[in-house]
C-alpha cells in the first residue's frame, strides 16, 4: 500500500483520545469521532532524514496517518480535529475493511498567531481496494513533494489551467469559485423548480444564465490552454 520507500517506515499507532482531550470540542464532535473511528497509526514519516530530500519553505515534514474506520464514511470535521492537533502537513490513508481512499488538505499560513497552518479544504480519491493505493514521490524539496501529493489526490477536482507552472494557490483559488458556482446552480434550479410566480421564474433564470456562463468561461479557460499546449507538442 501506497508503495513509498521503507526508510519512511514509522509504525506508531496514535491513541484516539490524544486529538480530543486538549481540544474545545463539542459533544457533537466527539461522538463523530468516537463512532466512526476505529483507530489512527503513523505509517510513514517523510522528512530529510527518511528520504533524503531538502525540507521546503512551508513544509518541514510529510506525516502518513492510516485511519481506520468502523464503517464507509468518515465527516470532514473528525478529519479536521486531527489536522489541528499535529503541526506537520498530513496525508490521510482512509480504510475500511479492505479498500481505501487517501485525504490531503491544501493549507495556508494561518493569520492567527496561535494557529500555524489554516485548512483551505480537503480533497480526497475515491475509494480503491487498498493495495491499489500509491502515490509517487516527485520532487527535489517537500514543497514540490506536497504539492505533487495534492495533485494526485485530487485529481479532476483541481480545475487547472493547463499551465504546470500556474502557482497551486491560483489553481485552487479557481477550484473553489468554480464549486461554488456549481452549488449556486443547483440552489437556482430547486429555487426555480418551486416557484409558482411567473415573473419571479424569469428573474431567476435570468440569474441562472449567468451563473452558467460564469462556470463555462472558467472551464472552457482550461480546456483552450490545454488543448492548445496538446497541439503545440
Amino acid at each position: 500500500m501506497l508503495r513509498l520507500p521503507t526508510s519512511t517506515i514509522f509504525d506508531r499507532r496514535i491513541p484516539k483520545t490524544k486529538f480530543y482531550t486538549h481540544l474545545p470540542v463539542s459533544s457533537k464532535a466527539l461522538k463523530l469521532f468516537t463512532d466512526q473511528i476505529d483507530s489512527i497509526h503513523w505509517t510513514n514519516k517523510l522528512a530529510p532524514d527518511t528520504i533524503n530530500v531538502d525540507a521546503g519553505s512551508k513544509v518541514s515534514e510529510i506525516q502518513i496517518l492510516q485511519i481506520r474506520l468502523k464503517a464507509d464514511n468518515l465527516d470532514e470535521h473528525v478529519v479536521s480535529l486531527i489536522d489541528r492537533e499535529i503541526p506537520y502537513h498530513l496525508v490521510f490513508v482512509v480504510c475500511y475493511q479492505d479498500y481505501g481512499q487517501l485525504w490531503i488538505a491544501y493549507r495556508e499560513e494561518a493569520k492567527n498567531r496561535d494557529d500555524k497552518f489554516k485548512i483551505n479544504r480537503y480533497y480526497k480519491t475515491e475509494w480503491f481496494p487498498l493495495e491499489e493505493l500509491s502515490l509517487k514521490i516527485e520532487g527535489i524539496n517537500l514543497d514540490q513533494i506536497y504539492e505533487s501529493f495534492l495533485k494526485q489526490i485530487a485529481g479532476d477536482n483541481l480545475l487547472k489551467h493547463g499551465d504546470e507552472s500556474e502557482d497551486l494557490r491560483v489553481t485552487i483559488e479557481r477550484s473553489n469559485q468554480a464549486d461554488k458556482l456549481r452549488k449556486a446552480i443547483a440552489e437556482l434550479e430547486s429555487k426555480i423548480a418551486k416557484e409558482k410566480q411567473y415573473n419571479r421564474q424569469v428573474r431567476f433564470m435570468g440569474e441562472l444564465r449567468k451563473l452558467k456562463q460564469e462556470l463555462i468561461i472558467l472551464e472552457n479557460s482550461q480546456k483552450n490552454v490545454t488543448e492548445k499546449r496538446r497541439a503545440g507538442r
